[in-house]
């Protein structure tokens, strides 16, 4: 009686519990730089246990082509039963091409 009991309370609240999904902006908009690529680095959590960290050079660098000039900086978080992944999101004006 004792385990369905507690099998039912587990089970209500894994119905019960939802998903969410945030974005903000960090920094305010530089209008003189134009929104021409995005760049993420991402990190992500399980029930406490984290992997990766998120830094706006990263996010920058994993731009194609890299960001040179930032436009904004936001972040982009998801929750979904005891998951989370956070995206450190920038936008800007890439680096001119190599090529002539």
């Amino acid at each position: 009686m004792h385990r369905l009991i507690c099998c039912t309370c587990w089970l209500t609240a894994l119905l019960l519990s939802g998903c969410i999904n945030l974005s903000f902006r960090l920094t305010p908009e530089d209008l003189s730089v134009k929104p021409m690529v995005e760049g993420k680095d991402c990190a992500y959590a399980a029930f406490g246990f984290g992997y990766g960290t998120t830094t706006v050079e990263q996010a920058m660098a994993n731009a194609t082509p890299p960001i040179q000039n930032i436009r904004s900086v936001g972040i982009n978080e998801f929750y979904l039963l005891g998951v989370y992944r956070g995206c450190l999101i920038v936008v800007g004006e890439g680096a001119p091409s190599a090529r002539k």
